[in-house]
């Protein structure tokens, strides 16, 4: 979908059609990412929810055609970490994958692909929870350690702990079969 200015001035203007397509649009792309850190759908939803209200409350910080899903992202991860500084807790779900048997005599890349999200979903399961969400901001939103020390409000000694611990235990524990 394109999210040029005209549209934008539509859901300024509180357009009924132009919010529907726009929460249509963004709403599936949004969940996927926060599947990625709650494990319950109601908790996903709110995550959610709240990252829309916040885009529409400020719109006028979008700039037109630039890429409208990446600004929800930034909005949708400070959501995130504001929760977790709120509830000081964090259930970590990297992919919710449904994995499905196959009969077929051909295995396909994405075959094993699953296998190996699945193994890194176990490695990772093993570690504490903020050491596997200070790992998983590093790694899946791509922070830097000083960003996410500034954005948990941690020191920043703690957050490289973290991250040293993250990759001793994944490196300690990664298989290949």
């Amino acid at each position: 979908m394109n999210f040029d200015a005209p549209f934008i001035d539509r859901l300024r203007e509180q357009d009924p059609k132009a919010l529907k397509e726009w929460y249509i649009e963004t709403f599936p792309i949004l969940m996927a990412q926060a599947a990625r850190f709650f494990p319950q759908e109601s908790e996903q939803i709110i995550a959610v929810h709240n990252t829309q209200l916040k885009a529409l409350k400020h719109l006028d910080r979008f700039s037109p055609g630039t890429i409208m899903e990446a600004w929800l992202a930034t909005i949708l991860r400070h959501e995130l970490i504001d929760l977790y500084r709120r509830q000081k807790r964090w259930h970590l779900r990297i992919l919710d994958a449904q994995f499905e048997a196959s009969f077929e005599p051909d295995f396909t890349i994405e075959l094993d692909q699953q296998k190996e999200l699945q193994m890194v979903e176990n490695v990772l399961a093993l570690l504490p929870k903020t050491t596997r969400f200070v790992f998983s901001l590093c790694v899946y939103e791509q922070m830097k350690p000083k960003e996410i020390a500034e954005h948990l409000q941690m020191n920043i000694g703690t957050v490289r702990w973290h991250l040293k611990s993250a990759r001793q235990t994944l490196k300690k524990n990664w298989t290949h079969e």
